[in-house]
């Protein structure tokens, strides 16, 4: 899918009085540290249920030493799975094992709520993918674990785990002779039964599905999904490029090998959350969107790969600006993958994912989300805040990628996105979408907001810091001034005090 040829881009000034892409604050430029002492813990009454990571105690983890450390950090979700075969080991018979049981049970005692993958295959059926008994499964499922998992997700990535292998078919959907791979429809036909025997069972608990790469998915949409599917699934990774942009551009070479289109030209995440929302509600699909796998790595490639090697850094502000941006945007949940390292072998991308090493010693993207979690708590999104930033320099990407002949840069615009927190103050997120490389200062701009209250401060919380300062402003009747304030490459906030 990925060709290594590196493009340099010219320098373009981009358009940023949107109201998307705008925005400016006063921060500090530092290396966040790695102590937990100088954090507050996190209650439960303070989790932050926008925010999920993954978890693969099904797979071994120890909940015991695991599930406090993720409780600390103020995340609210985990995702885990169960597996089909290791449930149904006689046809209509389903045993949850006691270890399995144990540490979903732990999920909640810990103030965690749990996405439950109903995962894998059963060769108990000649159809190891059969829609009606994998029906009875996950409606058993929802029986046995009614008030312990908050949402069945419908296998994970049928595109990479077998499904699309054992039916035929190509992994974006779309045939050389320009048909519907057959294996696009048999998942909608199951994750409907799926979605319906669950909901019989369990009205209450979110049903999620989809999962695949977006041009699946938009073509399962049309399709047609149950009303019993609470939320569309995508994993949009960015691979190699910032969390801003995501390799589906309607470019002309994206558009050919796709066939439809599911992002702008520049491919931003921001336009295909927006045409998820278009494709679902033109064919009365679901309308939440659950992003449950995302993350960067940090690994070391020793050979070309899909994915390129992140500092630990730059991992932590990435993270940081994908998880504002699903906040900005509505995003129902938002889940990070992992929790934890998968491995010691630092040239092996799918190890090197995790907020914590594999022996648990924490990494700057821990703490940052752990600050990010606390100060986004109780933030809603708000289409009444209205922000203008003037930049004073823009920052192109110098060495943007070629992915399947499309170019994917960074941006370099000024993402801004207003909110209003639980006692009706606006706040305002802002950040500069660049590469994070450490190399230069911060941009200035200066910002104006609209605003005909009284304000008597402006505070501003650096989200790698958490450390808060009152910015100096010029205020009239209707509008709110900023004058030459620092735009990191990191998201901070603004607040607005009456």
């Amino acid at each position: 899918m990925i060709s290594n040829n590196i493009f340099i881009s010219t320098f373009m000034r981009i358009n940023i009085l949107n109201k998307t892409f705008c925005c400016a604050f006063v921060t500090i430029f530092v290396t966040i540290t790695l102590s937990l002492i100088l954090i507050t813990n996190i209650s439960s009454a303070q989790k932050n249920y926008h925010m999920g990571t993954n978890t693969h105690f099904c797979q071994g983890w120890n909940p015991n030493t695991i599930m406090p450390l993720i409780e600390q950090s103020g995340i609210g979700w985990i995702r885990d799975e169960i597996y089909w075969n290791d449930v149904e080991m006689i046809k209509g018979t389903y045993i949850i094992r006691p270890k399995v049981l144990k540490w979903i049970k732990d999920a909640h005692k810990h103030n965690l709520k749990l996405i439950l993958i109903l995962n894998g295959k059963n060769k108990l059926y000649t159809d190891i993918y059969d829609a009606d008994a994998y029906a009875k499964f996950a409606g058993n499922m929802a029986k046995q674990l009614k008030g312990l998992v908050d949402a069945f997700e419908i296998l994970n990535e049928p595109a990479n785990f077998g499904y699309m292998a054992f039916y035929g078919g190509k992994w974006n959907g779309l045939e050389k002779n320009g048909s519907i791979s057959s294996w696009v429809g048999k998942y909608v036909n199951l994750c409907n039964k799926a979605a319906m025997a669950i909901k019989k069972t369990n009205p209450s608990v979110k049903v999620i599905g989809l999962g695949s790469v977006a041009p699946v998915n938009f073509r399962q949409l049309a399709i047609g999904i149950s009303p019993a599917m609470d939320g569309i699934v995508d994993h949009p990774y960015s691979y190699r490029t910032v969390p801003e942009i995501v390799p589906y551009a309607s470019s002309k070479h994206i558009l050919k090998r796709d066939g439809i289109a599911t992002a702008d030209t520049l491919g931003t995440f921001s336009s295909m959350i927006n045409m998820y929302r278009q494709q679902s509600k033109k064919y009365n699909g679901p309308k939440e969107i659950w992003l449950t796998e995302f993350g960067f790595t940090n690994y070391q490639p020793d050979k070309p790969g899909m994915y390129a090697g992140f500092t630990p850094n730059a991992q932590a502000k990435y993270l940081q600006r994908r998880f504002m941006e699903c906040l900005g945007l509505g995003v129902n949940v938002a889940v990070q993958y992992d929790f934890k390292d998968d491995g010691k072998d630092i040239h092996n991308a799918e190890h090197n994912f995790g907020l914590v090493y594999a022996n648990l010693k924490i990494k700057p993207a821990y703490t940052a989300l752990k600050i990010f979690a606390k100060a986004t708590t109780g933030l809603s999104p708000s289409d009444n805040v209205s922000v203008k930033v003037f930049p004073y320099s823009d920052r192109p990407d110098q060495f943007p990628i070629i992915w399947d002949g499309s170019i994917l840069a960074a941006p370099g615009t000024m993402p801004v996105y207003g909110f209003h927190d639980q006692s009706g103050k606006t706040v305002i997120a802002i950040w500069s979408a660049e590469r994070s490389n450490g190399e230069l200062n911060p941009r200035l701009a200066d910002i104006e907001i609209a605003s005909n209250k009284k304000i008597t401060n402006v505070k501003i919380t650096d989200l790698m810091t958490g450390k808060e300062s009152i910015c100096p402003f010029k205020k009239t009747k209707t509008v709110l001034r900023i004058n030459k304030l620092n735009v990191p490459d990191h998201p901070i906030i603004l607040t607005l005090e009456q």
